[in-house]
């Protein structure tokens, strides 16, 4: 009987570590002092302000989620123009992945054919939240007047989620 209670465990774990996405800084205004928006093109690449450090607010350094990055760093680019940003800025990052995910499981056998497993698994272990990426795209000459510009809004992954099963083995 005490054969029964201590043996049959067994754990399993998986880790995920991932470093975050480049964030592309976009801009979406009139350029072409004509009235139309960029003519029909999406968002254009904004200026980057001389000599501005992009990573003082965020990104890694204070974590700040209404902060991620300088956004005083960007402005409007030149009339008929594209900016001086780069299509991606690795300076710049979004949240990475710090994911851990954990089990214990108990197998009893009964016979030589049967047996039973219960589980206990763990989603999101330490409950370590996953932010989403922050605003990337402003409109008008100032990127400091939008409001959701270098600021995180939502999370990506759920809270920490346990989970119990219990299998019938034949």
């Amino acid at each position: 009987m005490t054969s029964k209670v201590v043996s049959g465990w067994g754990i399993d774990g998986v880790t995920t570590f991932q470093r975050g996405f480049p964030l592309k800084i976009t801009w979406a205004g009139d350029n072409t002092a004509l009235g139309k928006a960029n003519l029909g093109v999406a968002n254009i690449r904004p200026n980057v302000v001389p000599g501005c450090d992009k990573s003082t607010h965020g990104s890694g350094l204070n974590g700040k989620l209404d902060q991620w990055f300088n956004v005083n760093c960007f402005a409007a680019p030149p009339q008929w123009g594209f900016g001086s940003e780069s299509r991606v800025d690795s300076s710049l990052r979004s949240d990475g992945l710090k994911n851990f995910d954990f089990a214990v499981f108990k197998k009893t056998s009964f016979g030589e054919r049967m047996g039973l497993e219960f589980r206990t698994e763990f989603f999101n272990l330490f409950n370590h939240p996953q932010f989403g990426f922050p605003g990337t795209g402003f409109v008008g000459g100032t990127s400091n007047s939008n409001n959701g510009f270098g600021k995180v809004t939502s999370q990506l992954n759920n809270p920490r989620l346990i989970q119990f099963g219990l299998k019938f083995l034949f």
